[in-house]
């Protein structure tokens, strides 16, 4: 009796470990999805505040422009290419 409880638990053993491999490969690729999912967010932010600004230095008018404004105040320091706020804020409160 004692060698079949002893085969059972070497067997346990057998499938634990690629189960517990399994379950790290799927953590992860969910850990890098949010990684992909958390950069296609902040490029698209860095898209729009330049949109913005691009519209706001036409003269665009306010309800007409496309984009948004710098709301979280990181572009200048976090989305490299885009041109500095200027006087946006000052043409945001004005209109």
């Amino acid at each position: 009796m004692s060698n079949l409880t002893d085969l059972k638990r070497l067997s346990m053993g057998f499938f634990a470990l690629p189960l517990a491999c399994a379950g790290l490969m799927i953590m992860a690729n969910v850990q890098q999805t949010d990684r992909d999912v958390a950069a296609e967010q902040h490029r698209q932010y860095c898209e729009d505040v330049a949109l913005w600004r691009s519209e706001v230095a036409q003269g665009v008018p306010l309800n007409r422009r496309a984009g948004q404004p710098d709301h979280r105040g990181i572009a200048d320091e976090q989305c490299p290419g885009i041109p500095t706020s200027g006087n946006s804020q000052r043409q945001l409160a004005s209109n």
